[in-house]
């Protein structure tokens, strides 16, 4: 049952990327006509928060140095702090935060990559290919982002950009699974093929059999 489920699943998937695509460009199309920036701005303030959060246990438990772990707690609570106003302001305010939004994204991924570094120089975590290029990547985009200048509205054109590039693979994806479902469709025995098979094979039609055994019995 589960393999059989499986396979549909696996064989149907086309339909399932056919409407995350659509989704993706309802989404490009809402975030190009609607005002969204303060949506945009508790949606990252959330973001920001759960990120925290999740970190705040875990390393507590397993971080030995007192050290890293203080400069840690430190960075966490004021990433809440941020969330807490990004969020708050979402709800009250009529208006988007403007360059304050970059500011504070800026500095949350500048700190982040800091603290990652200076925990790795100080011995205390061990670092692999993915963090270092994740962390390298925020010390990047968060001095940018502090030195240019950022606002909501920024981060609704990336993310416009990003839907319409998913969504066209995601299309593409789909166009190809419905290609290869089309293909094993055709590949599939009909029921009026399987009776010439059967026929091919030797099956004899009905009745024919009786009048062999007639035609062989003899005669009296």
């Amino acid at each position: 049952m589960g393999k059989k489920l499986s396979s549909t699943i696996h064989m149907y998937n086309w339909f399932l990327k056919l409407i995350a695509a659509a989704l993706l460009i309802a989404l490009a199309i809402t975030l190009y006509f609607l005002e969204v920036e303060r949506l945009i701005e508790g949606f990252v303030g959330v973001v920001i928060a759960v990120y925290a959060v999740i970190r705040l246990v875990p390393y507590i438990k397993s971080q030995k140095s007192d050290l890293i772990k203080t400069i840690n707690i430190i960075e966490i609570t004021l990433n809440i702090l941020i969330a807490a106003v990004l969020i708050i302001a979402s709800l009250v305010r009529e208006e988007s935060l403007g360059a304050l939004f970059g500011y504070m994204v800026g500095g949350v991924l500048v700190a982040r990559g800091m603290v990652h570094f200076y925990s790795i120089s100080y011995g205390a975590e061990e670092g692999d290919h993915i963090t270092y290029f994740f962390h390298v990547a925020t010390l990047i985009i968060g001095t940018l982002i502090l030195s240019r200048g950022f606002e909501s509205s920024d981060l609704i054109i990336l993310m416009m950009i990003a839907a319409l590039l998913a969504s066209g693979y995601l299309g593409f994806e789909s166009y190809n699974g419905y290609n290869n479902y089309r293909k094993y469709k055709n590949m599939q025995p009909t029921k009026e093929d399987d009776v010439r098979d059967e026929v091919s094979k030797g099956i004899d039609a009905p009745g024919k059999h009786d009048e062999d055994i007639d035609r062989d019995r003899p005669v009296s």
